[in-house]
């Protein structure tokens, strides 16, 4: 599994939206993130679509956080972008494990499928705010993953 540069500056749009008092608009939140303001429309478009966050148009419009950001795990940003969280494609409902005919007796299946729910499972546990605030030390947020 890798974490796309789309999901990476989707995370980092999520943030600054969190950080960002009111509405923000796409060339201002590119200019500040230092990404492409056709890449940046692409994913607010993406996250709208989740209902991560909200667009609003007009003079005064622009885009904000359509939950709290306590609310917004990386999990949820992440799949947003890439889709559904797996670390091989024998994990995905619609994919027949090269292997053998049966997953459930495929160890490397039954292996994979654990250290996925490790990794899923700790990215749920984050979310934008931990990841925002400056109470919350890298060592906190390390320790909250690993819960």
């Amino acid at each position: 599994m890798r974490i796309t540069q789309e999901a990476d500056y989707a995370i980092r749009i999520c943030a600054a939206l969190a950080k960002w008092e009111g509405m923000i608009g796409t060339p201002q939140l590119s200019e500040n993130l230092c990404v492409p303001p056709r890449f940046t429309s692409k994913i607010l478009r993406k996250l709208a679509q989740s209902g991560i966050v909200k667009s609003v148009r007009g003079v005064n419009g622009g885009f904000i956080l359509a939950q709290k950001p306590k609310d917004v795990t990386l999990k949820s940003i992440i799949e947003a972008i890439d889709g559904e969280i797996a670390i091989r494609h024998c994990l995905l409902c619609d994919y027949n494990c090269s292997y053998q005919q049966n997953k459930e007796k495929c160890r490397f299946h039954q292996v994979f499928r654990e250290l996925n729910e490790m990794i899923s499972s700790s990215l749920e546990a984050l979310t934008i705010s931990d990841m925002v605030s400056e109470s919350f030390s890298v060592e906190e947020i390390l320790t909250k993953m690993k819960k």
